[in-house]
């Protein structure tokens, strides 16, 4: 299968590097941008990994390509960092991370939507070869059958659960925390619907979006300004952008800020103010981290699973290419 793969993640790169991989990707890598002779893209990008699916005639010329514009964009060392994946490794690399093998918190939920979401999307732009249709539709069914098979998932802590129990922790003492939620991201969406809070304020750049929050959770749209974010006690921020929403300002209370974004919304200066409490998508993924060592056996079992499902499709894949070939030949 003509397919690759490269990309970065959690465990091999810090925050910051992530965060500047996610930025150059998406400037250049969107789908509605990324043209490069007859190579197809597919950009996955998440909070533990940026990761480019590519497909063309040529996969080395079109991986020396992609590096050749990481060079050229990033001011760090990074090639070390990185990892790519070819034709059935590809294949199984990706499998693995819609089941969440390759989570920060193992057998999260969100990964597989997260998957179909950056499949969709690029669809929406251009069309797709049959390999890269394959590798995605391919890896999606098998991470759903996985799950199921091994009820992984079920009964998981997620992030939504750390930030929730991290903020009841730190207000324990305050009756009622001023709460701002910015973005109306899908994280942002799950903590609310995990626990109803009352009197919570939601910054969002749409109107409609804003509305059909507060009809479902009972937050209070506010207009976009996340200048004013100080006047609020806890700040969670889960939304795409390119630069830091919130920025330092003098302070006299306490406040926590908790950024569960890459990119980050927030600039990592302020937790040097005695006043803030931030914590980031890594810090709150290693407070889940202890909870799942009950999953290792059910874990290794599903790996070896998603190996041998990923080696049958990519062999079903060939013998299909091969008999088009042929009939072709024939005709």
């Amino acid at each position: 299968m003509l397919i690759g793969c490269l990309g970065i993640n959690h465990k091999l790169a810090r925050l910051g590097l992530r965060d500047a991989f996610a930025k150059v990707c998406e400037k250049r890598f969107h789908p509605a941008l990324s043209l490069h002779l007859k190579s197809s893209f597919i950009l996955l990008s998440t909070c533990n990994r940026t990761e480019i699916y590519f497909s063309s005639d040529d996969l080395g010329e079109t991986h020396t390509y992609i590096l050749s514009i990481l060079r050229e964009e990033l001011q760090e060392d990074f090639d070390q960092k990185l990892y790519s994946f070819f034709g059935q490794e590809c294949f199984y690399h990706l499998c693995r991370v819609t089941v969440g093998l390759d989570s920060a918190l193992l057998a999260e939920t969100e990964i597989q939507g997260q998957v179909k979401n950056a499949y969709e999307n690029t669809l929406s732009y251009r069309k797709l070869p049959p390999e890269m249709h394959y590798l995605f539709q391919k890896s999606l069914k098998i991470g759903k059958q996985i799950r199921t098979e091994f009820n992984l998932g079920v009964g998981i802590r997620g992030l939504d659960s750390a930030v929730l129990s991290t903020g009841d922790h730190f207000f324990e003492k305050k009756e009622k925390p001023k709460i701002l939620f910015i973005g109306s991201s899908s994280i942002n969406e799950k903590i609310l619907a995990k626990k109803r809070m009352e009197g919570a304020f939601l910054m969002t750049r749409s109107f409609e979006r804003g509305e059909q929050f507060q009809k479902k959770y009972g937050v209070k749209p506010v207009m976009w300004n996340p200048e004013a974010w100080q006047e609020y006690d806890w700040v969670i921020s889960g939304t795409k952008t390119d630069r830091y929403l919130v920025k330092p300002k003098k302070l006299n209370e306490k406040k926590l800020i908790m950024d569960l974004s890459v990119p980050r919304n927030v600039d990592p200066i302020l937790a040097k103010d005695p006043n803030v409490v931030l914590l980031n998508i890594d810090q709150l993924n290693r407070l889940l981290a202890s909870g799942q060592r009950r999953l290792k056996d059910a874990l290794n079992k599903a790996d070896l699973l998603v190996k041998e499902r990923s080696v049958r499709h990519t062999e079903l894949y060939q013998e299909k290419s091969k008999r088009s070939s042929l009939l072709a030949l024939a005709s």
